[in-house]
């Protein structure tokens, strides 16, 4: 990876990013919080978090006292290490156990929300999570209390962002699969004490594969699953469950066919919790569930809002046709589902070039709406900055040099973008949600053709 000299231009780019774009996103997300259970694979935390929820560094360092004097209090006798940088505490090895790590960012999230009365309950919620098995288990102890989840893929992709940290060829520490493209499956160890992702080390232990792993899984989720749905609006079923695998149960197709829905079957899956089941030809059906996923989107633990219809090649992300009137709810909580995760990433990707002292810009993935009440994307791109850019509605094109106060010089539709500037769009591999590594900046012919074409143009053009 290239090293920027220009050091003093990403601040710039920054502020230049929050005087165009006016953020209000923040109001929009709740706190996009990593998994909360001691895993093998849990997302990592989120150290800018505070800004985008009105909690502040000092308040989750608090927080994370509490939660170390609750883990001793609870009998943890280990030196216990608290990392502010990624909201975590790491439990280290100890006789017959494996390292933990607790991600806090959905315990905390919790903690804030709870009533005052009931905090210190909650808080009392983390010695659970750092509880390893006292000893190796065995893969026929172990057969009975396998369970699939289902969470964010950007979740897992976060643990695919190296950290410098970490010893080379450290395995993956939970494995994990897509499915349906924004949303991911892996395999759980429940136990009475807590949940654990398990990786490829622990099913080359017991000589399975992950997909063997699932299929066991799978069959212990099914034996769970024989309580009927419970309709919640005309055309539209949820999940009745309330063991944290309510969602997972899109993957039990008997499940699904349970609600009876006109056209293909379309989830979402906004909570651990909640299932929601409608048709994909049933325009009610769809609105009401987009208004109840959005509310279940911004609570504490939430999954993703995108929908998902099922096809012969599996479940695939949906909307429907842009006159529908849940086209615009729908397509707004997957606006809403993608801010969630590239502030995750863009975190981490931040983290992970300050710690390399690598000069790149990380832009933020913006989410404003509009007057019509539609949610767009944007983002920024700098002239001379060598950029990591989203995949955004549309796109500020700045010059520096033009001084901290001038207005952008072109502001365009991605797809006008992609279409004349494709070639200068690197697409940078491996990364989930998308970045692409911009190369050069639009030439004053292109933004005059720009200028001239009004599909190419989301805004009135700026001034001359």
């Amino acid at each position: 990876m290239m090293i920027h000299p220009k050091r003093a231009a990403v601040p710039l780019a920054l502020a230049l990013g929050a005087l165009v774009l006016g953020l209000g996103w923040a109001s929009l997300r709740k706190e996009p919080s990593p998994l909360g259970e001691s895993a093998q694979g849990n997302s990592p935390g989120n150290p800018q978090d505070a800004q985008r929820t009105g909690s502040s560094q000092q308040d989750k360092d608090e927080y994370a006292r509490k939660a170390l004097e609750a883990l001793r209090e609870a009998g943890f006798t280990e030196p216990l290490t608290y990392d502010p940088e990624r909201f975590q505490i790491q439990i280290p090895d100890g006789e017959g156990q494996q390292a933990q790590t607790i991600f806090l960012g959905n315990l905390y999230d919790e903690y804030r929300s709870a009533p005052p009365e009931r905090r210190e309950v909650v808080l009392r919620h983390i010695t659970a999570m750092g509880r390893a098995p006292s000893s190796p288990i065995s893969y026929t102890s172990a057969r009975s209390s396998l369970m699939p989840v289902v969470r964010p893929r950007a979740y897992f992709s976060l643990l695919e962002i190296v950290d410098p940290k970490s010893p080379l060829g450290s395995p993956r520490p939970a494995e994990w699969r897509a499915l349906g493209e924004v949303l991911s499956v892996a395999v759980v160890l429940d136990t009475p004490d807590a949940m654990k992702y398990l990786g490829q080390e622990q099913f080359q232990e017991w000589g399975i594969t992950f997909d063997e792993a699932l299929g066991v899984a799978m069959e212990n989720l099914r034996s769970q699953s024989a309580e009927p749905l419970f309709p919640v609006a005309p055309g539209v079923c949820a999940s009745g469950w309330r063991d944290s695998y309510g969602v997972s149960r899109l993957l039990l197709d008997e499940v699904v066919r349970r609600c009876k829905v006109r056209g293909d079957p379309v989830v979402f899956a906004p909570q651990r919790d909640l299932l929601l089941i409608t048709g994909a030809e049933d325009e009610d059906g769809l609105a009401q569930a987009a208004e109840i996923a959005l509310k279940a989107f911004q609570a504490p633990r939430s999954i993703d809002g995108r929908a998902l219809r099922r096809t012969p090649q599996g479940w695939k992300p949906f909307l429907p046709a842009p006159q529908s009137k849940a086209w615009q709810p729908m397509r707004n909580l997957a606006v809403y589902s993608q801010g969630r995760d590239y502030a995750d990433q863009t975190d981490r990707l931040r983290q992970q070039h300050e710690q390399l002292g690598v000069e790149l810009f990380v832009a933020d993935f913006v989410v404003s709406e509009e007057e019509s009440g539609q949610a767009v994307s944007q983002a920024v791109w700098v002239k001379g900055l060598d950029t990591l850019l989203p995949r955004v509605d549309r796109i500020f094109f700045m010059d520096e040099a033009l001084g901290p106060k001038a207005p952008p010089v072109a502001v365009v539709r991605w797809e006008a973008v992609k279409r004349d500037m494709g070639a200068q769009l690197v697409p940078v591999e491996g990364d989930y949600p998308e970045r692409y590594r911009p190369q050069g900046f639009p030439s004053p012919e292109q933004i005059a053709r720009w200028k001239k074409d009004p599909s190419a143009w989301d805004m009135p053009p700026p001034p001359p």
